[in-house]
C-alpha cells in the first residue's frame, strides 16, 4: 500500500495548477502546466521540468520570456535556469524544458518562475510542482563466496524488480579488477513486475582481494533508460594443491577392470581430470574423469584389454588454480587373456610320414580365435600334407583336438610346432619343439676288446645248461 502511494505521489501540482500568480503587473500570460519526466526519477538521474506559457487571448501586446528556473521553495539558489527564450504573441504557447537531477532519494517541493516583459513591464509568474526521487526500479546484487587465486569462482548476480511496473531492454554486465570475468554480459528481452533472474557468472581472481561491479541497464515503462550497479569485494586464498590417486584390480579374469579412487584434498577444484594407465612409458588406456570440487573425491572403472600383467603405473592428470598438475601410483596388474598351450602331444610313423597329434588348450579366461597349429620346417624336418590344421575358436577353459604330419630323416631329433591365434584382437604365436628322439633305429653291438666276454659267458651257460637236461632225461630213461 505504502509502495502504490509512493508511485503515485510523483508530480504533485497545487491548487493553484494552471493558474499562473502574477507579481506586480496586471498577468498577460500565465503557466498552464508544468509536467515532470521520469515521473520518479532514481539518484543521479537526469530528469526533466516541461514548463508550458501561455499568452493570454486577451492581451493586447506579446510576451517576452527572458529567464525561467527552477528552486526549492523558500531557496535563492538555482536548481536550473534558461534565459532569454522568445516572444509569445496573444494566443500562443512555449513549452520550456529545464533539466536536473538529484543525488539522494526524497521528495522535494520545487517552484518554477517565468520572468518575461509586456507592455514594457516585468511580470514574474510561479508554479508549484513536487519532485519524488527515490531508488526504485529493478535492483541488482552479487553474491560472491570466498575464492581462491588463479581458480575459478562462481559467483551470482540478481536482477530483481520489485515494481508494479515490467522493465524491458535488460542489459547485465560484469567486471572486475584484480579479476578475470567470464562471459561478463547477459540480456533479457523484459523483467515482469515482482520478478527475479539470478545468472551464474564464471570470475578467476589473481589477487588477494578483487573488485566486482555488476551494471543493470533497463528500460522503464516510459521509455526511459536508467542504469543501477552494486560492487563488492572478493577475497580469496592462496591456491593449495593436495591430489592423491589409488588403484585396484575389480575383480578377476581375462581383462579386468582398474579402479581409481581420486581424493583432491586442495581448496581449488580439478578441472579436466583424466586417469590414465602407463607402461613403459606408453598410454595404455585413457578415460577422463572431468571436474573435481575442492575436499571431494570421485571414483571412476576403467575396462581394459589388451594389457598384460605385471607393474602397471596409474597416472591422474588434471588442472588447477590455472596451472596443471598429476599424481601416479603403481599397481601390480593381474591378467589371464586366452592364450593356447599344446597338451597331449604323441606321434607315430604312418606310411613313411609322422603323424603328430595332441590337443590346443585354452588356459586363460577368455576365448581365443583363429587357432592354428602348423609344422615348421628344418634341416631334418619337412612339413607334409595337410602342413597346418586350422583349429578355429576355443573357450576359455576348454581344448580342440589337432592332427599334422611331417617327413623326418634320421638324424631328427625334434619336430618344431607353430600355434598362432587371436586373443582379446591381438595375434600371438607359441613355438613348441617334440621330442622325436625315439623314432631312430637302436645302435649296434660292439666287438673286440673287453667286449666278448659277455657274449662267451652267455654261450658257455647255454651249453652247460642243454647237457644237463641230456643227462637228466638219460636217467629218467634207464630208470624205467
Amino acid at each position: 500500500m505504502k509502495r502504490a502511494l509512493l508511485l503515485t505521489a510523483v508530480v504533485v501540482a497545487s491548487a493553484l495548477a494552471g493558474v499562473g500568480a502574477v507579481d506586480g503587473a496586471p498577468a498577460t500570460a500565465f503557466v498552464s502546466n508544468v509536467t515532470v519526466s521520469p515521473d520518479q526519477p532514481a539518484p543521479g538521474e537526469r530528469f526533466t521540468i516541461s514548463t508550458t506559457v501561455r499568452n493570454a487571448d486577451q492581451s493586447g501586446s506579446s510576451f517576452e520570456i527572458t529567464d525561467v528556473y527552477v528552486r526549492t521553495r523558500g531557496g535563492t539558489r538555482d536548481v536550473t535556469r534558461v534565459e532569454n527564450l522568445g516572444t509569445i504573441p496573444p494566443g500562443a504557447e512555449m513549452k520550456v524544458p529545464l533539466t536536473a537531477s538529484f543525488d539522494d532519494p526524497g521528495t522535494r517541493e520545487l517552484r518554477v518562475f517565468v520572468v518575461g516583459r509586456s507592455d514594457g513591464e516585468f511580470v514574474r509568474l510561479q508554479y508549484p510542482v513536487v519532485v519524488t526521487v527515490r531508488q526504485g526500479g529493478p535492483q541488482v546484487s552479487i553474491d560472491a563466496d570466498d575464492g581462491v587465486v588463479g581458480a575459478e569462482n562462481r559467483i551470482e548476480v540478481t536482477a530483481a524488480n520489485g515494481e508494479d511496473a515490467p522493465v524491458r531492454n535488460l542489459r547485465l554486465s560484469v567486471s572486475g579488477t584484480d579479476a578475470d570475468v567470464k562471459s561478463s554480459t547477459r540480456v533479457l528481452p523484459t523483467l515482469a513486475a515482482g520478478e527475479s533472474r539470478t545468472f551464474n557468472v564464471s570470475v578467476t581472481p589473481s589477487a588477494r582481494r578483487s573488485q566486482l561491479e555488476a551494471r543493470l541497464q533497463y528500460t522503464t515503462r516510459g521509455g526511459n533508460t536508467r542504469v543501477v550497479a552494486d560492487t563488492t569485494t572478493l577475497r580469496s586464498d592462496p591456491l593449495r594443491e593436495d591430489v592423491r590417486v589409488d588403484a585396484s584390480v575389480a575383480a578377476s579374469g581375462a581383462s579386468p577392470p582398474i579402479v581409481a579412487d581420486v581424493s583432491n584434498l586442495g581448496n581449488a577444484p580439478l578441472e579436466d581430470a583424466v586417469v590414465e594407465g602407463v607402461r613403459n612409458g606408453t598410454v595404455v588406456f585413457r578415460r577422463p574423469v572431468g571436474a573435481i570440487g575442492s575436499d571431494a573425491s570421485a571414483t571412476t572403472q576403467v575396462n581394459v584389454s589388451g594389457v598384460s600383467g605385471g607393474p602397471l603405473d596409474v597416472r591422474l592428470r588434471y588442472e588447477t588454480g590455472g596451472r596443471e598438475g598429476e599424481a601416479t601410483t603403481t599397481l601390480d596388474y593381474t591378467a589371464n587373456p586366452g592364450a593356447v598351450e599344446l597338451t597331449g602331444v604323441d606321434y607315430e610313423m604312418e606310411g613313411g610320414r609322422l603323424h603328430i597329434s595332441g590337443s590346443t588348450s585354452n588356459v586363460g579366461l577368455s576365448q581365443v580365435d583363429s587357432v592354428v597349429v602348423r609344422v615348421l620346417p628344418t634341416e631334418n624336418v619337412t612339413p607334409a600334407r595337410p602342413r597346418e590344421y586350422f583349429v578355429g575358436s576355443i573357450p576359455s577353459s576348454d581344448f580342440v583336438s589337432f592332427d599334422v604330419y611331417a617327413e623326418v630323416d634320421e638324424n631328427a631329433s625334434s619336430v618344431p610346432l607353430e600355434v598362432s591365434y587371436l586373443s582379446n584382437g591381438e595375434r600371438k604365436t607359441r613355438r613348441t619343439e617334440v621330442d622325436v628322439r625315439d623314432l631312430q633305429p637302436a645302435e649296434p653291438a660292439q666287438s673286440g676288446g673287453g667286449g666278448s666276454l659277455p657274449g662267451t659267458a652267455l654261450l658257455v651257460g647255454g651249453v652247460v645248461a642243454l647237457l644237463l637236461v641230456v643227462g637228466v632225461g638219460a636217467y629218467a630213461y634207464r630208470r624205467r
